[in-house]
Formats: C-alpha cells, sequence, structure tokens
C-alpha cells in the first residue's frame, strides 16, 4: 500500500469496531486507542523548517547589506569574492567555528563541515542535508551544481549529518540571540519588511528562536532513536 493513502473511520464506525471487541473479550473498557497518522505531522515539521529556513537566509542576506555595516563581516566572517569566470555569483561568507569545523552561507543554503565527520549541504527549499565524507570542499560553492557530489545520507553517514545539521541549528539559535540581545527584535522585524510580499509565510521575530529551538529538540529526538535503534 501506498504511505500517503488516506483512511478514514467514522466515530460510528470506530465505537462499533471497540464495542465488538470488548464484547469478544479482545480488549478491556480501560483500553485507550490512539490512531495516529504520521504523516501530515511529518510534512508539517518538514514545511515550518523550510520556511524558517528560507526566511532565516534572507535575514542572513539583510544582515550584509545592514546601514551600519556587514553584521556577518562584525562577526567574524569572511566574504569571498568571485572570481571573474563566477561575476554574476554573490560573494561566499565563511566562518571558521574551530580547527575542523567551517560554515558557509550561500542564497541557495547552507554548508556545514566538520574534518572528522564530513559535510553537508542543506539546501534552502528542502532543509534535507546532502553528504559527502569528506571534510573540505574540493572547489568554492559558487552555484549548486558544485555540490553535486554530496548525497542524501546512508548507513553510518546519517549519524553523522544528523550531529552536523544539529551543530548547525544550534549555531544559527545563538546567531539569532545575538542578533537580539545586540541590535534588537525590531532590527530583526525590519528586516522582515521587505520578505512580508503577500505570498511567503513570515515568521515573527519573538517566534524565530523559539521554532529554531523546537526543530534543534526534534532533531536530537530523532538522532537518538537513530542511535537506539543501532
Amino acid at each position: 500500500m501506498s504511505g500517503n493513502t488516506n483512511y478514514t473511520l467514522s466515530i460510528e464506525r470506530i465505537t462499533s469496531i471497540i464495542s465488538n471487541s470488548q464484547s469478544r473479550g479482545l480488549i478491556k473498557m480501560t483500553t485507550k486507542i490512539k490512531v495516529v497518522i504520521g504523516t501530515d505531522q511529518t510534512n508539517k515539521k518538514r514545511s515550518d523548517s523550510v520556511d524558517l529556513f528560507s526566511q532565516q537566509i534572507w535575514c542572513w542576506g539583510r544582515d550584509i547589506l545592514r546601514t551600519e555595516g556587514n553584521w556577518l563581516i562584525h562577526q567574524g566572517f569572511d566574504g569571498i569574492y568571485p572570481p571573474i569566470e563566477k561575476a554574476g555569483c554573490k560573494n561566499i561568507y565563511s566562518l571558521s567555528l574551530s580547527n575542523s569545523k567551517n560554515l558557509i552561507l550561500r542564497g541557495f543554503g547552507v554548508i556545514f563541515s566538520d574534518q572528522e565527520f564530513g559535510t553537508i549541504f542543506v539546501p534552502r527549499t528542502d532543509f534535507r542535508p546532502k553528504y559527502t565524507k569528506s571534510g573540505e570542499l574540493e572547489t568554492p560553492p559558487w552555484e549548486v551544481g558544485d555540490l553535486s557530489d554530496l548525497k542524501f545520507p546512508v548507513g553510518s553517514e546519517i549519524e553523522y549529518s544528523s550531529s552536523m545539521l544539529i551543530e548547525l541549528v544550534d549555531w544559527i539559535i545563538k546567531y539569532e540571540n545575538e542578533i537580539q540581545n545586540q541590535l534588537g527584535i525590531k532590527y530583526r522585524a525590519n528586516t522582515l519588511s521587505e520578505w512580508d510580499n503577500g505570498k511567503r509565510r513570515v515568521i515573527p521575530p519573538e517566534e524565530i528562536i523559539p521554532m529554531w529551538v523546537k526543530i534543534k529538540n526534534g532533531l536530537q529526538e530523532a538522532h537518538s532513536c537513530t542511535n537506539n535503534n543501532q
């Protein structure tokens, strides 16, 4: 059967099933039946993640263009200008998180590298990480095509990519906390004014951090379940 098939049972039908089962001694009166349809809930979580992530990338773009100065540079990012053959591309913004970890922000997604675990690319329109075991990219990610070697993780790669995605989200939470502490929530609200074009979903500035925390908690829970099942 298809995993997307929807099954609808009327209250009367459910009651009939329970009554028949009780009369036959198959279930006790105290038994609670809980029907969980996970597909819609999973899709909702993924939609929330994609919407928030896409908005976050917009915010980084506005932080770059901040009137008082490029906030990413202020936060320690290196701005890398494109070569002549990539003249139509935007600057790459790269941040060294440690001796072994690096972060790259692009308009089409984010790249997180760890010398021990490899590299993930999180597309703006998906939020499902693609993975390579290499901790360094062979070429700078000027375009999405430069990341074609990264694939959806399998086997033990899932654990590595999951760990890096959690670290990425944790960094985003810290970044947004710093924005609100240093520049104020009104600044973030102003950066979202042009994002609101009447078509896009807008996550209010006061909900950005709580939503990222919720996403992080969900990722950690899934990561823990994966480890327990191995």
